[in-house]
């Protein structure tokens, strides 16, 4: 036998011999051809298989798209950012208020892990080993929140009182700094986000692709990262009377507490600049003076109280959603020019009430005043920081 065998495959049934073959299997079964009526069957079987063949088609279509986004994520070395505990310093002393304290008569040794806590429970625990000396009445000493997070940002004062580890003599302990640093893990959206600015950031050099190409920059060694970043070019404002005229932009930069750490500011730098011994490119345009500074945190504080229509929605739930709804906003707002308002504020509490409130009061204030004000903001370079939220729901009656 000469020449090859060639395979016959099989061609893909058409949408008319599907529905035919549909037909004899219902006639089959049933002796007669049923309709498409609602419940009958040959509309059930389609309908099963249709569905099914949707799902399969959706899920498919699902597949392709995270496989197409996490290339994509890996190409330019993107993933979820990882937590970080919050840190900053304590003073422990032998009475409260420190002023004024007596001296200690002997030398108190504070070993490293010794843990303290706010008043709502958040723990931090010392960094390394110290002692306050003999004759004297406090030290300062570094400390770290025990669960990364943004929780461990807590304000000034907010760690009062004795230590939760005995120490052998009674020492008291507060914070007269706020502890910064501290950030939750990435997720997915967080991910997405950073891929967009990384795309951004391909723009010739361009204020705004500047300020993208910050943002997701790693401090060596501490995990810091900027969060957020823009541009300021003084000389645009010099027509309006605010700017210098000077050519040139600085970039501020925030870890997502108000600030940045001298390390998170090299390592911008150095990104920004590139290197062409290691091969990288730089983003900011030749030739143009520049600079890079830590944002400069505003803070502030909200009070919500309000009360419930009987029966519609349980208290429990109606303060945490009002709670994430009014952070989530104090989250989403950038480097100056842009500013909190108490608008705002009060709709993304009457949003988590859902229709519910009898009563509703939202007052904002800037933090260590008692003044409400219709809007917190500060100037050039410059964040708004939630420091405060009080949130009290009742039902009314």
């Amino acid at each position: 036998m000469s020449g090859a065998l060639t395979p016959t495959v099989a061609a893909t049934p058409t949408t008319t011999e599907t529905a035919t073959n549909l037909l004899s299997l219902m006639a089959a079964l049933n002796g007669q051809a049923t309709d498409y009526t609602q419940g009958s069957q040959i509309r059930t079987v389609a309908e099963t298989i249709g569905a099914v063949t949707e799902m399969q088609g959706v899920a498919g279509q699902a597949r392709a798209l995270q496989a197409f986004l996490y290339g994509a994520l890996s190409l330019f070395g993107i993933t979820p950012a990882t937590a970080i505990a919050a840190t900053g310093t304590v003073t422990f002393a032998t009475s409260l208020p420190v002023s004024g304290a007596p001296n200690a008569p002997q030398a108190i040794a504070i070993p490293a892990n010794t843990l303290m806590q706010t008043a709502g429970g958040i723990k931090f625990r010392t960094l390394s080993d110290a002692i306050l000396a003999s004759g004297t009445s406090s030290l300062i000493t570094g400390i770290a929140a025990v669960a990364p997070g943004a929780l461990g940002n807590v304000a000034p004062g907010d760690i009062t009182g004795t230590p939760l580890t005995s120490i052998g003599y009674p020492l008291y302990v507060t914070n007269t700094t706020a502890t910064a640093g501290g950030a939750d893990a990435g997720t997915q959206s967080s991910a997405l986000a950073l891929f967009a600015t990384k795309i951004s950031s391909l723009g010739l050099a361009s204020p705004v692709a500047v300020a993208n190409a910050a943002i997701g920059v790693v401090a060596t060694g501490t995990g810091e990262i900027v969060r957020y970043a823009s541009n300021y070019e003084p000389w645009l404002a010099a027509g309006s009377g605010a700017g210098s005229g000077t050519a040139g932009f600085t970039l501020y930069v925030d870890n997502g507490t108000g600030g940045a750490s001298a390390s998170l500011l090299t390592a911008v730098r150095n990104f920004i600049t590139g290197s062409a011994n290691a091969g990288q490119s730089g983003y900011r345009p030749a030739g143009v003076p520049w600079t890079v500074a830590a944002v400069t945190p505003v803070y502030a504080s909200a009070v919500v109280s309000g009360t419930l229509y009987p029966g519609l929605l349980a208290t429990g739930s109606v303060a945490p959603a009002v709670t994430s709804g009014i952070t989530a906003y104090f989250n989403s707002i950038g480097i100056s020019p842009a500013a909190a308002y108490q608008p705002q504020i009060a709709a993304q509490a009457a949003d988590a009430g859902v229709g519910a409130f009898q009563s509703l009061t939202v007052s904002l204030y800037y933090s260590g005043s008692s003044t409400p004000v219709p809007v917190v903001s500060g100037a050039v370079g410059t964040r708004v920081i939630l420091a405060g939220l009080s949130v009290s729901i009742g039902v009314g009656t």
